[in-house]
């Protein structure tokens, strides 16, 4: 099996999005670790649909992040919970594709075989002619005759499908669409054209679809029935055959490739259905083709050497130059190459009587030994005469000197001989004589053995045959999986239906938020109105491209793709919840089986439901992130509690007069940024202590109601100079605990001179401005607390505590 391909398209050479998603899922059916991956999942065999289908919920569900379930909904899952809930969603995901695909890959196979044979009976009868009146009424009758034989209860896009072959339009389209998206981007776009806006690139096979449409019957209508009977405008019907006659009417030798190329198409058909409905896997549908690509196909390859390329180039829709280039890098030059070693894939297995049997593992194991004793020579012949030359030594006497010299005792070797030894074993490891004698055993039995036959005798064509086989190995799987992207059309539009959808909703939610953040309420509504155009074009868009759904089914699956839900859950919410339809009127659900697929009422139904949904996930986050921003200012205030500017002053002091003796004063003095630390703990000391109980004779604190000195006679509530007084006087004594040592008698700051301090230092702010007579200094603002009070105070108990340190220093003997 072979992941790497060797014809490859423009999408496949260049590195970047995934823009044809046909050619995609193709490519990562081939991928090995994909295939590991999907084997994982897929675990049992099944019919070749439904391997397809499968495949194609596991590419959405990893590659293009599809979710049908909201993880959000269930928050507390476990890590085994979260891959049960992906399982889940893979398994929903598989229904939802499977109810929509239908049929449908049987429907494509049988009308790609019509395809064909109408593509080379076209080109049987129109080679090596001129276009005509007579002949392009024939080619109108041709393509009707065919289209007739499609059956009836077929989806109708089959019939467009088949134009678009025959026509050669679908390819055309498919490189322009390729070309466009990998080109410049458009930029300053509102919100509304961004939302309402095509986006052709996002679904290229749906685009095609609708290009057809519009091509055929003059607008984007949905196929309704069968194109033979349908009322097609005369001028459609001269377009489809122009654009047959234009690429059939050509010379019968360059036809002849189109001819083998849908030869081989057909044969590879008639392998898929022989065996549709055996349960299958990925691996087994390679298999079978490539059985017969190596005989058969081969074969018709063959049958017109001067046309591999061509014939390649149709099957693959890769140009002749680019094929030529691509096979050059693989060292492939003649075309024939190709065929013959398509056909030796077949035949190596029944290869055994004449000759003994090499396994892959003998076969490396020959290169590896031819590669070791080329190298060996290479170095002999080459650096080590070339030098020893140079030194002086005889150039006839070093010419005489062969590898076979390696193969004699280390200590028979004499004169010159062990010169070139010497010289060697710097350049290289030298093996010993017996091995040296086994590698040249292996050369000699690989010329005269049965690989001669084979034109092997060196390394060097080991090598070249290996990459040969490898790469006609790749290219028999090329010619596989570019025949299997041309039969995934149908699937890939339902895959293309979902990745619609997710883009649409992040279009949808960027809208929201403009929605939400405008007050006016006349523009909200023209915002809905532009969310409810685009569920309209969404509706008609599902309808186009899955004609065989109706109004209930269309309704259901956007719903759920709005509201992240399976189809099932959807359809039991719009059928036993109130409509938006009827909000204020009736308590009942839009009945949806007798409306027009396109009636405004059901867009207006989905939408609403959607942005109801939202309205209500956004309440809920912002109520959450209001709790959380609570609980948060909760923990700031209770961690604030704990911090006391008392217990600040006492720690400093603590700490500074012990260290004192030890380290000088240096680094130790009250300094700016402690007064502002400290103005900003004792705001918060003002606003908690704000009202509490002192008593007004000594500014005690008592726990209870109670001075322990003056009884209740003085009790009164603090305001904020009585608590500025209160911190002045208990500040002062924590320096001087800090300063004496704690326990040791240090003496409380009087009550009276606290407030004496605290009056003179407000009466000098108020001097210089700081302060008015209107100022309420029972109450103060916390902006006259944190810069203008606060601070003063602090400075205080600064000057204090440095005048402190001095005497600390003093007494220390060091100041």
């Amino acid at each position: 099996m072979s992941s790497s391909w060797v014809l490859k398209t423009r999408q496949g050479s260049e590195a970047g999005k995934e823009i044809l998603l046909r050619e995609a899922l193709a490519t990562h059916m081939r991928s090995t670790r994909d295939r590991q991956l999907f084997a994982e999942l897929l675990r049992e065999p099944q019919p070749i649909e439904d391997v397809f289908s499968f495949f194609a919920s596991f590419y959405l569900h990893s590659y293009q992040g599809i979710r049908l379930l909201n993880p959000s909904d269930t928050p507390e899952l476990t890590t085994e919970g979260k891959d049960e809930l992906g399982q889940e969603e893979r398994r929903q995901l598989e229904l939802e594709i499977r109810q929509i695909f239908g049929d449908k890959q049987r429907e494509e196979l049988d009308t790609a075989q019509l395809c064909s044979e109408l593509i080379i009976k076209l080109a049987n009868e129109l080679a090596d002619k001129d276009p005509s009146s007579e002949l392009k009424q024939h080619v109108i009758d041709l393509v009707k005759e065919y289209l007739k034989k499609i059956p009836s209860e077929y989806t109708p896009n089959h019939d467009i499908d088949l134009i678009l072959e025959v026509t050669g339009w679908g390819q055309e389209w498919r490189d322009e669409l390729y070309s466009k998206a990998s080109g410049l981007k458009e930029s300053s776009l509102s919100l509304r054209e961004e939302l309402l806006r095509d986006h052709l690139s996002e679904v290229p096979e749906t685009t095609i679809l609708k290009k057809a449409l519009e091509m055929i019957f003059g607008r984007i209508e949905y196929a309704k029935g069968r194109l033979a009977d349908a009322l097609v405008p005369v001028k459609s019907w001269d377009a489809i055959a122009s654009s047959i006659m234009a690429r059939f009417c050509k010379d019968s030798t360059y036809l002849s490739s189109v001819i083998n190329a849908h030869k081989i198409r057909l044969e590879l058909l008639e392998v898929i259905e022989e065996d549709y409905d055996i349960p299958t896997t990925i691996d087994d549908y390679e298999r079978r083709l490539a059985a017969k690509v190596a005989d058969p196909i081969a074969s018709i390859l063959a049958s017109n050497p001067l046309k591999i390329l061509d014939t390649l180039s149709h099957l693959s829709h890769i140009s002749v130059d680019d094929l030529k280039a691509q096979l050059r890098r693989k060292g492939i030059d003649d075309p024939l190459a190709i065929t013959s070693g398509l056909q030796s894939l077949s035949n190596l297995p029944t290869e055994s009587s004449s000759g003994p049997q090499v396994s892959k593992d003998e076969l490396e194991m020959l290169e590896r030994s031819l590669k070791t004793l080329e190298k060996i020579e290479n170095t002999l012949e080459k650096p080590v005469k070339g030098l020893l030359k140079s030194k002086g030594l005889r150039s006839s006497e070093l010419d005489k000197i062969t590898i076979d010299l390696l193969m004699k005792d280390r200590k028979t070797l004499v004169g010159i001989e062990l010169e070139v030894l010497a010289e060697l074993e710097k350049k290289m490891r030298v093996p010993p004589p017996e091995e040296v004698k086994r590698l040249m055993e292996i050369r000699d039995q690989v010329k005269t053995g049965a690989l001669s036959s084979l034109g092997i005798s060196s390394a060097r064509d080991f090598s070249q045959q290996r990459v040969e086989e490898e790469t006609i190995a790749s290219i028999r799987m090329d010619i596989i999986w570019h025949f299997t992207t041309g039969i995934l059309t149908s699937l890939t539009r339902v895959v293309e239906s979902y990745i619609r959808s997710k883009q649409d909703l992040l279009r949808i939610k960027a809208l929201l938020k403009s929605i939400y953040e405008d007050t006016d309420i006349n523009l909200q509504f023209l915002r809905e109105e532009i969310l409810i155009d685009l569920t309209s074009m969404r509706i008609y868009e599902m309808k186009i491209v899955h004609p065989e759904l109706d109004a209930s089914a269309i309704c259901t699956w956007m719903h759920a793709r709005l509201s992240s839900k399976d189809m099932m859950a959807a359809k039991k919410e719009l059928e036993t919840t109130q409509s938006p339809v009827f909000e204020g009127i009736l308590d009942m659900p839009l009945e949806t089986e007798n409306l027009e697929f396109d009636n405004y009422g059901i867009a207006f139904d989905i939408m609403q439901r959607f942005l109801k949904k939202e309205r209500l996930e956004k309440l809920a986050k912002e109520e959450y992130a209001f709790e959380a921003k609570q609980k948060e200012q909760k923990a700031v205030a209770s961690k604030r509690e704990g911090l006391d500017v008392l217990m600040y002053l006492h720690n400093k002091s603590a700490t500074v007069f012990r260290a004192i003796s030890r380290v000088g004063t240096k680094g130790l003095e009250w300094t700016h940024s402690d007064t502002t630390k400290c103005a900003n703990l004792l705001t918060y000391f003002i606003k908690t202590n704000r009202g509490r109980m002192i008593c007004s004779a000594c500014g005690a604190v008592p726990k209870s109601s109670k001075c322990d000195q003056h009884g209740n006679t003085f009790m009164k509530e603090a305001t904020d100079m009585d608590n500025l007084a209160i911190f002045i006087m208990r500040g002062i004594y924590e320096i001087k605990d800090g300063l004496i040592g704690a326990g040791k008698g240090a003496e409380q700051m009087p009550w009276d001179k606290a407030k004496a301090s605290l009056e003179r230092e407000i009466g000098i702010l108020k001097r210089k401005g700081k302060l008015t007579s209107k100022t309420n200094l029972k109450e103060l603002l916390p902006g006259e607390m944190n810069y203008i009070v606060g601070p003063a105070v602090c400075a205080i108990i600064g000057q204090y505590f440095n005048e402190s340190l001095i005497y600390a220093a003093r007494r220390a003997d060091i100041a």
